[in-house]
């Protein structure tokens, strides 16, 4: 039974869950400089004439926390990628609208096609591992990068509202299924604006990219993706022949109990945030119509009517 959460999220009452508050002390954030980087980035939010002033769904000390633990705890930083954040609605709507997995065509393609699992675990240094494959025996003409899109974006709007408990992504690509067919499925123009703008709005950390089971096709995908990465991650790209060369980087035990881990499966893990992303629509549906840039007067008002309340 699909069961959707209409709430507004917050800071957990009492101490963090303890991989939220580790996520914390490995980036050096304590209490005093969490009040004191919020207070500084919201009241620099208020200045901005063409951003919200709130967020709905969330409460904005908590968010701007969770963005900040994004950001690395650079205050900079977030100031530089937040007005992309925002902007994002307008420059990948096809990305950012309707990003419901019950009713849209491209992400419904994108669940079906593909397996992408976080694994709960974190591994040491508050790497969290990311597993992801294409499905064996589906046509690749029904593969949606757009779908994996919404999905990636939902993903990251879901651990701001609740709290991000790693520091950094360790990928796993798992190649053996992966076919021309659905190179040809990639619109060029959304890859570049997704990886341009995107990660800049989400700048989640990628610590590795591991790619196992390459295919005979290897190069001809490298060539695709790599002029799109930033220098820094193309070189966090390793290459395995043998699983064993990757078992040297990512201990077994957190791997899909596909691989012969003891995490769950990889289908479970997947399934498991397709049911969560429907679960939490209300706040998603909020993300894509209210965060989003907006005009002077609008800001002035909401100010207005804070100071007033």
């Amino acid at each position: 039974m699909t069961r959707t959460l209409d709430c507004v999220y917050g800071r957990p009452k009492g101490p963090l869950p303890d991989d939220i508050a580790s996520t914390r002390r490995l980036l050096g954030m304590t209490d005093e400089s969490i009040r004191r980087d919020i207070c500084e980035l919201t009241q620099w939010l208020r200045d901005q004439p063409n951003l919200p002033n709130t967020l709905d769904g969330v409460e904005l000390d908590w968010w701007m926390e969770n963005y900040l633990v994004m950001n690395k705890n650079e205050v900079e930083r977030v100031k530089d990628n937040l007005p992309v954040y925002f902007q994002l609605k307008t420059i990948l709507p096809e990305v950012m609208t309707n990003r419901d997995p019950k009713t849209n065509k491209e992400m419904i393609k994108g669940y079906d096609t593909t397996l992408l699992g976080l694994v709960p675990t974190v591994m040491d240094g508050g790497r969290k591992l990311a597993v992801y494959m294409h499905r064996e025996d589906t046509p690749t003409s029904d593969y949606s990068p757009a779908g994996i899109a919404m999905h990636l974006t939902c993903l990251a709007d879901l651990y701001l509202a609740q709290g991000i408990d790693h520091t950094k992504l360790v990928l796993v690509v798992d190649m053996r299924t992966v076919r021309l067919g659905h190179l040809a499925r990639y619109p060029l123009g959304l890859l570049r604006r997704f990886f341009l703008y995107a990660w800049k709005a989400y700048p989640e950390r990628v610590a590795q990219i591991h790619i196992i089971n390459p295919p005979a096709i290897l190069s001809v995908i490298m060539a695709m993706f790599k002029p799109l990465l930033k220098a820094k991650i193309r070189k966090r790209m390793i290459v395995h022949r043998h699983f064993e060369t990757f078992l040297e980087h990512v201990p077994l035990k957190y791997m899909p109990k596909d691989y012969g881990g003891e995490s769950p499966s990889l289908i479970e893990l997947h399934e498991a945030w397709r049911q969560k992303i429907i679960d939490h629509q209300p706040y998603l549906k909020n993300c894509s119509a209210k965060h989003r840039v907006v005009d002077q007067k609008a800001n002035v008002e909401a100010s207005e009517n804070n100071m007033s309340s």
